[in-house]
């Protein structure tokens, strides 16, 4: 079962027709969705990447490699080698339909032969992976402003799939490395080619995603966010092996949220707002879907809770910085 719930730009029905007759059908519709994307031509994907030179890769998804390319023009770019043309297929027709800021922007496709190629917006840092965990020397961490910055922008994306998209989108697939970042630590959402990211409890005994679903999804990475930890750890002791089963206890309990924060932020957070981001972990990653809040309501929060952050740095500026001490201060 495909994770990510790919709706037709147009319906059309071509139940009880012949195989031919539905590939025909199906190839029409692909060429309506995609009429007005870039296709581009192997040569000139195989020259921007210099043959897809392995010194180019940029990273690897479930289903192929993204190299950095440089256009005819000069334009960098991400060149995705898909391995099967159904995959490809799945996230052209699904980029084809969708425009926000917060999700991978597809500059133009090839499908010519055994050449299955997307070509995206190039993210200049690259994946959320790499700024959580083992971060190389001298790197700084992310800070709190930017944590929830993060997390503002992936919830929007969703709000935009679930409630601006008719019918809605369930995206499926949200994990951390899915979410790649623009300058200035703009999030955007990529793989959407059916890799399975942390789904909620109801999967497995229901065989169905939910809008709730990726709410659940969401919950895990706004965790992984405030702790920095991976949602599976084996260098753990088997009580710390699953990011929920250590955080779940400390989270019945706000005077215990301080533990749950990401030790390389030093502190430096506004006791408040933690209490605030984990309370809505809390609520996103409930057993019960029916209990989670919407997207929209998601997003309402983190703004909020941004706009707290950027008032208290002007009133900082104007008063004087913080201490640590005044940082824990609820």
């Amino acid at each position: 079962m495909a994770c990510f719930r790919y709706f037709s730009c147009f319906r059309s029905s071509i139940v009880h027709r012949s195989h031919s007759e539905r590939k025909h059908a199906n190839e029409a519709e692909f060429q309506h969705c995609v009429s007005n994307v870039r296709v581009f031509e192997s040569r000139e994907l195989i020259d921007a990447t210099d043959a897809f030179d392995p010194g180019r890769v940029l990273g690897e998804g479930t289903l192929g490699r993204v190299y950095k390319g440089i256009l005819e023009n000069g334009q960098e770019v991400a060149v995705k080698r898909f391995e099967e043309q159904a995959d490809l297929r799945t996230e052209v027709r699904m980029l084809s339909c969708v425009e926000h800021s917060n999700l991978i922007k597809m500059i133009g496709y090839c499908d010519k032969g055994e050449d299955h190629i997307i070509v995206y917006e190039v993210m200049p840092l690259r994946s959320l992976n790499l700024h959580l965990q083992d971060l190389t020397p001298g790197k700084r961490p992310l800070d709190w402003k930017t944590r929830m910055k993060i997390a503002e922008g992936v919830a929007k994306a969703l709000e935009y799939l679930h409630d601006q998209k008719d019918p809605p989108v369930i995206y499926g697939g949200l994990k951390r490395s899915g979410i790649l970042l623009y300058e200035n630590y703009n999030p955007k959402l990529s793989d959407f080619e059916c890799a399975y990211g942390y789904i909620g409890p109801e999967y497995p005994m229901t065989g169905a995603l939910s809008l709730k679903s990726d709410v659940y999804s969401f919950g895990v990475v706004l965790l992984e966010l405030i702790s920095g930890r991976k949602v599976i750890d084996k260098t753990k002791t088997d009580k710390e092996h699953f990011i929920l089963a250590l955080a779940r206890p400390l989270l019945s309990d706000s005077e215990k949220f301080p533990e749950i924060a990401d030790p390389l932020m030093e502190g430096q957070y506004p006791c408040r707002e933690l209490v605030q981001a984990l309370d809505l972990v809390k609520m996103c990653v409930q057993e019960d879907p029916h209990k989670r809040p919407r997207a929209a309501e998601v997003v309402t929060t983190l703004s909020n809770l941004v706009s707290q952050i950027y008032e208290e740095e002007r009133d900082t500026t104007i008063a004087g910085p913080f201490t640590p001490s005044t940082m824990h201060d609820v």
